[in-house]
């Protein structure tokens, strides 16, 4: 079976990766022009894509990512009042994205290809691309995130939905804090919750994939709840482009930045205040919902942030395209039929992540975001 993947990013990959263990011809088509870098900053990565990523040598086990060993809960004061075992494995999405592009043949994997047109009939499906080439294969696979140009052939009416709040981030080398402030945040998952809003912080591996203490990167986030109307202020980024989702660092405008730091003055304790006033280019994340009725349609199919969008709070988006993508592999290579492989899959994968989104709603009401 000869697939087309659109899309290589995490989910991208993760998604060939998989193709390819079983026995499938698959080739990856990329818009981006050159590598992918500084795509967002700390993940999750749960325990079962661990193993799976360590089972098949993608991620040697012994420089997978930065644990943290405990978690911290902060009060008014920035002082650790419960303490308790925590064994979450942090990384980024730099250091997992270039662990997987290295893995994958680079002679499968194709920049500069950003999908014009699909179309498709009972015998096959083709992608036409703004470069001028064309692919024909047996089924075409959107791995392209929630802005997905695949999902908009055959579900056009399905858009992201702003759930209520947004998600402000940044990185800090930890060469950059004091030795004090290191051993602080150094190996712990540490939260500071208050009234309608938390913000978390962890190590993550350093620019260059880095895990040794002094050169890794502090990762924080902070959400908290944005009108309509202050959303559409904050999207507007210090260019005065208009953005859909996200402003990437370097580029949130100075109004918002100054806004961001009074927050901080009014709510965090020193020692998380002080790191927002430390963080050079935050950058803002918009939290949304995005479900799809159906995960493919004849030979095209849709998997990971394409098809349904989690909320961060359940740590599970990278391991839901993961899920996503070795689940249709399995289903592709035990069914000879390409409709009865892709309705068992959709089955199973939309009850899966429905479930998620479920949960992770319900973790954003415990701590009163999205509401207004």
């Amino acid at each position: 079976m000869k697939i087309i993947v659109i899309g290589g990013s995490i989910g991208g990959l993760i998604t060939g990766i998989a193709m390819l263990q079983q026995g499938f011809d698959v080739n990856i088509y990329e818009r981006a022009a050159a590598d992918m870098k500084d795509r967002g900053a700390g993940l999750v990565i749960q325990p079962e894509m661990i193993d799976y990523l360590i089972e098949y040598g993608i991620v040697p086990s012994e420089v997978f990512g930065v644990p943290a060993r405990q978690r911290q809960i902060l009060d008014e004061q920035g002082r650790p009042i419960l303490k308790y075992q925590n064994d979450t494995v942090f990384t980024s999405w730099n250091y997992l994205w270039r662990h997987l592009k290295d893995y994958f043949p680079k002679e499968r994997y194709f920049f500069g290809y950003e999908v014009e047109h699909i179309s498709q009939n009972a015998h096959a499906v083709s992608a036409t691309f703004k470069n001028g080439s064309s692919v024909t294969g047996d089924l075409l696979i959107g791995a392209d995130g929630y802005n997905s140009t695949v999902r908009k052939t055959f579900l056009p009416h399905v858009t992201p939905q702003y759930a209520g709040y947004v998600a402000y981030r940044g990185l800090i080398p930890e060469k950059d804090m004091t030795a004090a402030e290191g051993n602080f945040f150094s190996d712990k998952f540490s939260l500071y919750p208050y009234e309608q809003s938390h913000i978390l912080s962890y190590m993550v591996p350093g620019p260059g994939g880095e895990l040794s203490k002094g050169n890794r990167l502090f990762n924080w986030v902070w959400y908290l709840n944005k009108s309509a109307a202050l959303l559409n202020k904050l999207l507007t980024d210090n260019n005065g482009n208009k953005r859909r989702y996200s402003v990437p660092a370097g580029m949130l405008n100075n109004d918002a930045k100054t806004a961001l730091r009074e927050l901080a003055d009014k709510h965090l304790p020193a020692i998380l205040k002080d790191r927002i006033y430390q963080t050079r280019e935050p950058f803002l994340q918009v939290i949304f919902d995005l479900a799809v009725p159906k995960m493919y349609e004849g030979r095209i199919a849709i998997l990971g942030d394409a098809a349904f969008v989690v909320r961060p709070h359940t740590a599970s988006g990278t391991a839901k395209a993961y899920r996503d993508a070795v689940v249709l592999s399995h289903s592709l290579a035990d069914h000879d039929d390409l409709g009865m492989a892709l309705g068992y899959w959709n089955e199973q994968q939309t009850r899966y992540a429905m479930a998620i989104m479920n949960h992770g709603k319900q973790l954003a009401l415990r701590s009163n975001l999205g509401i207004s």
